[in-house]
């Protein structure tokens, strides 16, 4: 997909409970890392201080391409970016990455949601600011 904004990389935390029976990492550890990101990219464009309850998101798609297995002992790191914007919702691009290489990339909409009036709303002025940098 192609970027609308400039990625962002963060390293990836490898826990021992990430890896599967055949010492790689299990297939749904992604997901948490892509989760991992997700979060890291959102304090870092938003701040701290962000009310979540009244301009949260809601996780509605996730997408993985296994490309090479990760192990324990690799450095990896994920970039993320965001691929489109929509009214209501956006979509995140991200690419894990070990020495260069890479060896999953996937994909996660959210909607943004009002959890204190349990409905979906358009995508705060900060938030499409912060998304187009």
């Amino acid at each position: 997909m192609k970027a609308l904004t400039k990625q962002k990389m963060y390293n990836v935390a490898l826990r021992f409970s990430d890896i599967d029976a055949y010492g790689h990492v299990h297939n749904a550890a992604y997901f948490h890392f892509f989760e991992s990101a997700r979060v890291q990219y959102f304090q870092e464009i938003l701040g701290q201080s962000w009310d979540w309850q009244k301009e949260g998101v809601v996780l509605v798609e996730n997408h993985a391409q296994y490309l090479i297995p990760v192990y324990f002992e690799d450095q990896a790191t994920i970039s993320i970016h965001v691929t489109k914007i929509g009214g209501k919702s956006f979509t995140l691009a991200y690419h894990l990455w070990v020495n260069g290489k890479e060896h999953c990339r996937g994909t996660s909409t959210l909607v943004c949601y009002n959890h204190t009036m349990k409905e979906s709303i358009a995508i705060p002025y900060k938030l499409k600011t912060a998304l187009n940098q």
